[in-house]
């Protein structure tokens, strides 16, 4: 609501009705209306009772004319409703009311009154009404006009600080001055260049102080020509710096009197342009000792391109000096390949339509007859003209490439074969089996292993092997067709890939097994090595693929296990995959795994059966190993030490034995019936052939501290064929400790006197093949014999395995034998359990 002064009310005594002059007296000489109202007793209607002139001036009616009118025939509906809001507050109130009514249309002022109401009589009110229109327009008016000017000095404000930031982010200032005037006016942007304190005018000979003297012609010159024309000299600042400026003077007019001077700071670009120049002389001088040439090339649509420069360095790659090529360019399109050209032009020719980077390999014919492999790279930039200019350089990168043929064979290829390694097998194996699934068709895998490949080796040496396998390899390239696959995996293994042998498996089967058999023939054929023929043969494992999609290491997988079956049935033969051994190998699996957490948790004990001499007393024990298993009870050895022996648990199994016998050695040597007993423990091959194989069994006696004398490590005789001197060392060092060592399963091996002689052995054990058919087998009788007779002449003791029965025993003891164990004396039994004495 408005407010506005409030007049002193005019009250009316009586209405105009009533022929007194009372009320026009009082309010006719009032610049503003007055009138008053009564409620109509119906419905509180407000009638109009009297009004002074300034109403009919204000309202353009004689009100007189109209007494007894209710409110709304007077006033226009904006003003109505207003007013008549103030009558109902004043009479229910009656306190006075006062608001300021304005009208606008447009935005703009068309009517403001000055409404005050109050109450004459408990049925009457009077309305004093001003009409302010013109006032309010004038200070509406004056408001916007001032808010204008407000704005129109921040917008100027904004555009000064704007030019001064763009001359300072620029570097620029300016100067004006009248030719008739001495004094030039500075921007701000001029001082702050020329390095000087800001003020009102700069006169002419205080304006060119930092100008150096050498450069004042040119700048008298400038301001005499006045043509705008750009030119550059130095600037001394104050402190001593020198700057680089452009200037540019030109007189604006008419009457071209006043000249205005614009000056840029270049010092930075100044010094990049020098720095370049010097860098450009650089590069030329680079250029000439670059791996390769340098080129410029321009182009136009629809015009023939040209090679601008090209770099001193196209003589040595390619014969050509670089002026031939730029004089025509088909000097150096011809020696490119033809194979190669097609690719070249094409793939140029989009990079500068598409304005992206260019980078292409391809072959070169050089005039000797040689090829070499260039890499060509340029970067395209489009001209103001519509040329496109691309800078570029080429090399040689034919070591690259060939290193780069050579990685590739390396990481896909055997190295000694050439053929498919086991990563570029197992990508085809993969695509071979997804065709198979596509087509409906079925593949093979067949893995091959050359029998008693190591034997060439150790007899011939390496070289004699690999001249094997490469011949090896050529066999089994020449019987399969162009796309089957032959890859040699590492060692003797290869491996055969058979792709598309039909929908059906019993045929593809029929076809897989006799290019089998053909493989089989032709490996069997002797190969000639130092002029010698020399024999080998394979045992191949056959499986199929393609009924379903699968891992290829499950292909592998089963492959494999058909080869060990064709090993098993006698090797030199060929198997097809069963699923039972897919079976035994899972539950084989399985029971390492479980094995393994076995040994973890201490499952693993020692058990130990009696050795006995002639008269049956207990002079040792040998220590074997059981493991007590959680649900399967006491697992014997025939169970698990084959599992063991084929993975590293071996390792750990046999220190797990030596160590609890070392313990036990320790318990009995503190009792007296029992610390003379010795424990034998048996020593694996895989075990016995680790390097560290005498520091184990060392540490192992020195960790318990168990007597050396009292341990007796079993070798068999075939651990011992390899490395003979290398067997001897190890024995020798643990003998020199006091540790004794007896050969185990004697007479089921290859050994000679001459060898068994440089053996430090302290006992021979007769294998239980050759005791159990005494004494009735007459062959046995006299290997028993020979092996007793022999144990006497080397000094050694002889000790006899397996005997279960008293015949047994009385033959073995009357031909001399020194100890025995077997059933007959006792099962192996916890250490706690091993009577001290034969019953």
């Amino acid at each position: 609501m408005d407010t506005f002064p409030t007049p002193t009310p005019a009250r009316a005594s009586q209405p105009c009705a009533d022929g007194g002059g009372h009320l026009r007296a009082l309010v006719a000489g009032l610049p503003f209306a007055v009138m008053e109202f009564v409620h109509a007793p119906q419905d509180g209607t407000p009638l109009l009772l009297a009004a002074n002139p300034a109403a009919d001036a204000l309202l353009g009616r004689a009100c007189a004319a109209s007494v007894g009118q209710p409110l709304a025939a007077f006033f226009a509906p904006h003003a109505l409703a207003a007013l008549a809001k103030l009558i109902y507050m004043a009479r229910h109130t009656g306190a006075p009311q006062a608001r300021r009514h304005v009208c606008r249309e447009d935005g703009q002022i068309m009517l403001a009154w000055d409404m005050w109401v109050y109450t004459t009589a408990p049925d009457r009110v009077a309305a004093n009404l001003r009409d302010v229109t013109r006032e309010t327009q004038m200070r509406a008016h004056s408001e916007f006009s001032a808010l204008a000017l407000a704005q129109s000095n921040a917008r100027l404000q904004e555009q000064l600080a704007l030019y001064s930031t763009m001359e300072r982010v620029a570097q620029i200032g300016h100067w004006t001055r009248r030719l008739h005037e001495p004094l030039a006016h500075w921007s701000p942007g001029l001082f702050r260049i020329a390095g000087m304190v800001p003020q009102a005018t700069m006169d002419h000979a205080t304006a060119i102080l930092g100008l150096p003297a050498e450069d004042r012609p040119r700048f008298k010159a400038a301001c005499d020509r006045a043509d705008g024309t750009p030119f550059d000299h130095d600037w001394n600042h104050p402190d001593g710096r020198q700057r680089r400026i452009r200037c540019s003077i030109q007189r604006v007019g008419p009457p071209h009197d006043m000249e205005i001077g614009v000056v840029q700071d270049i010092t930075e670009a100044h010094h990049i342009g020098v720095q370049l120049r010097d860098q450009l002389a650089l590069i030329q001088q680079i250029a000439s000792r670059l791996p390769g040439y340098i080129f410029q090339y321009r182009s136009r649509p629809g015009e023939k391109g040209r090679f601008l420069y090209l770099s001193d360095a196209v003589q040595d790659m390619l014969g050509l000096a670089p002026q031939d090529i730029e004089r025509d360019k088909r000097h150096l399109l011809a020696r490119i390949h033809a194979d190669d050209l097609p690719r070249v032009l094409a793939s140029s020719e989009l990079s500068r339509a598409q304005l992206l980077p260019w980078q292409c390999e391809y072959r070169v014919n050089l005039p000797d007859g040689s090829v070499r492999w260039h890499l060509s790279n340029a970067a395209p930039r489009l001209e103001a003209d519509g040329a496109v200019l691309s800078h570029g350089f080429s090399m040689d990168v034919t070591d690259r490439k060939q290193a780069e043929e050579d990685i590739q064979r390396l990481a896909f290829y055997d190295a000694l074969t050439g053929l498919p390694n086991r990563r570029l097998l197992t990508d085809r194996l993969q695509h071979a089996v997804a065709a198979c699934v596509r087509g409906g068709y079925h593949g093979a895998l067949l893995f091959i292993d050359l029998d008693n490949f190591k034997d060439l080796n150790d007899t011939l040496g390496h070289d004699m092997g690999d001249r094997q396998l490469t011949q090896v390899a050529e066999r089994l390239l020449a019987c399969v067709r162009d796309n089957d696959t032959v890859a040699r995996l590492g060692g003797d293994e290869f491996v055969v890939l058979l792709h598309e042998l039909g929908g059906d498996a019993h045929t593809a089967a029929q076809q897989a097994e006799r290019v089998g058999l053909k493989l089989l023939a032709t490996l069997n054929e002797p190969f000639v090595l130092v002029g010698q023929p020399h024999y080998s043969t394979p045992s191949i494992g056959i499986t199929l693929f393609g009924a379903q999609r699968e891992r290829t290491d499950e292909i592998f997988k089963r492959a494999d296990l058909a080869m060990y079956q064709a090993k098993a049935a006698g090797r030199n033969t060929q198997r097809f995959f069963d699923p039972a051994m897919q079976a035994a190998a899972s539950a084989r699996a399985a029971l390492e795994a479980d094995l393994r957490q076995g040994m973890a948790r201490g499952e693993i004990v020692a058990y130990y059966q009696p050795v006995v001499d002639a008269e049956g007393r207990i002079r040792g024990a040998e220590a074997l190993a059981r493991w007590r298993h959680p649900q399967r009870g006491l697992v014997l050895p025939g169970e698990f030490i084959a599992i063991a022996e084929q993975s590293s648990l071996i390792l750990e199994l046999s220190q797990q034995v030596l160590e609890a016998a070392c313990a036990q050695l320790v318990r009995w040597a503190a009792d007296s019936a029992t610390r003379t007993l010795g424990i034998a423990v048996n020593v694996s091959a895989r075990t016995f052939r680790q390097p560290d194989f005498a520091d184990g069994v060392l540490a192992a006696l020195q960790a318990s501290g168990a007597h050396p004398g009292l341990l007796r490590l079993e070798l068999t005789e075939s651990m011992l064929l390899g490395d003979v001197e290398d067997a001897i060392g190890k024995m020798r060092r643990l003998k020199d400790h006091g540790v004794g060592f007896s050969l185990d399963d004697f007479g089921t091996g290859y050994s000679s006197l001459g060898y068994l002689q440089r053996l430090p052995l302290d006992e021979l054990k007769i294998d239980r093949s050759f005791v159990r058919g005494l004494p009735s087998n007459a062959n046995d009788a006299a290997i028993v014999r020979t092996i007793l007779t022999l144990a006497r002449s080397l000094g050694l003791r002889a000790v006899a395995e397996g005997v279960e029965t008293s015949a047994q025993r009385d033959f073995l003891r009357a031909h001399g034998c020194d100890a025995f164990q077997g059933y007959l004396f006792g099962r192996p039994v916890p250490a706690e359990e091993l009577p001290v004495q034969h019953p």
